[in-house]
């Protein structure tokens, strides 16, 4: 996706409620996640990570989280959105696997413009053939949202679970004026499933931890592919904590500075 091409993140879910979406800085800056946070998930988006963004209740945040994530894509990698819930994926006709992200509004059977029963088992069989995943759900935990999806009518296979791969938790607090979002949680499912955390909010919601131990640090690494993986995430928290001093006016701001970050490392094939 280049900078004259439409952004089909903006556009999520039809209709124009993407225009005016908030960008990671916005999201950073507001407290919603760190930037040591968001430089993880970039380096984990540049790998082509699938993301499901949760939360319990509505209005939590959850598109918007996964969109400004998403935006940290490289420019190579196309986003394409299903259509519903008589989703057969023939939109996908002739688009690369290895370089597509299938965005889907939600994980559910609440309206016709979301995703379940066949349609959604036939997405995992996608994700198996290599596409990446970028939706979102009504959970409150990862396992929870394993579990919707391996019982009826989903009845996802328990061994294709791990493809949802990272999972986002935000939790939706009331503050003395307003409501307060924060992500809460971030998970990474491996085969088995294997829940691994790789980052998760204090008791009290008063700090962030990110990759606190060796099983998510190694986790982390051999997932995106790095071998220093310090190095990788303090490169990306450097931008992007210059950025959140000199915000971008809108999110697709925000993509034209990542689009420009790629082009100027081409020798790395982004």
């Amino acid at each position: 996706m280049t900078t004259d091409q439409p952004n089909p993140l903006t556009m999520w879910g039809g209709g124009d409620r993407g225009i005016d979406r908030l960008s990671i800085v916005d999201l950073v800056n507001n407290g919603t996640l760190t930037a040591e946070l968001a430089a993880m998930l970039w380096l984990l988006v540049e790998a082509k990570a699938s993301i499901l963004a949760t939360a319990g209740p509505q209005f939590a945040g959850k598109t918007t989280v996964l969109t400004a994530v998403l935006d940290l894509a490289p420019p190579r990698y196309t986003f394409l959105q299903t259509r519903g819930r008589d989703e057969d994926f023939s939109f996908l006709e002739g688009a690369d696997p290895d370089s597509t992200y299938i965005l889907v509004p939600e994980l559910s059977d609440h309206t016709a413009a979301y995703l379940w029963d066949e349609p959604l088992r036939k997405l995992f069989d996608l994700l198996g053939q290599g596409y990446s995943l970028g939706a979102t759900m009504h959970s409150d935990d990862p396992r929870d949202a394993v579990l919707q999806l391996t019982v009826p009518p989903v009845s996802a296979p328990i061994g294709e679970l791990h493809r949802i791969e990272i999972v986002i938790n935000i939790l939706l607090t009331y503050g003395e004026r307003d409501m307060v979002r924060r992500v809460n949680r971030v998970t990474l499912l491996q085969p088995g499933p294997e829940y691994t955390t790789l980052a998760a909010l204090a008791p009290g919601g008063d700090s962030l931890s990110v990759l606190t131990d060796d099983s998510s640090r190694d986790a982390v690494a051999q997932r995106a592919g790095v071998d220093d993986l310090d190095a990788a995430i303090a490169e990306r928290r450097a931008i992007i904590e210059d950025w959140a001093v000199d915000a971008p006016r809108s999110a697709e701001e925000l993509r034209e500075r990542v689009v420009a970050y790629y082009a100027s490392r081409p020798s790395r094939d982004d």
